[in-house]
């Protein structure tokens, strides 16, 4: 192999051996959007949520009694300084997307519902 090729296949394996995703994958591509034309307050049920996305990761109820679901999602990729000799050893770390859909429950009908979309980072070392 010449250099070259060695370099393009260090690149490839640098760059598939640096994500990660974990969390419910059926709200991976969802926005805003398109999860207010799947659910609609005061219509939408408790069967037609999870045949569209499935169980929820989270269950809790509020003090007055509404149960509330949550569904998670996360993507991660490390950073590129995470792979440069020595510096990545003492300083490291990811950054990447989390969404989290919240929906509220008035017996088994939506009552309120919400996606929220953010940036996540992390770091270890110096």
């Amino acid at each position: 192999m010449n250099r070259i090729s060695i370099a393009a296949c260090l690149g490839a394996v640098l760059l598939v051996s640096g994500c990660a995703s974990s969390g419910n994958t059926s709200i991976r591509h969802e926005t805003s959007e398109s999860i207010d034309q799947k659910i609609h307050d005061d219509q939408t049920t408790k069967e037609q949520v999870r045949t569209m996305f499935g169980d929820p990761l989270n269950t809790s109820f509020t003090d007055s009694g509404h149960e509330i679901w949550k569904y998670d999602f996360v993507t991660s990729h490390a950073n590129g300084t995470n792979f440069i000799p020595y510096y990545g050893a003492f300083s490291s770390g990811s950054h990447g997307q989390q969404k989290s859909l919240t929906i509220i429950f008035n017996k088994d009908v939506v009552w309120h519902h919400t996606l929220s979309s953010s940036a996540v980072k992390s770091h270890q070392g110096l």
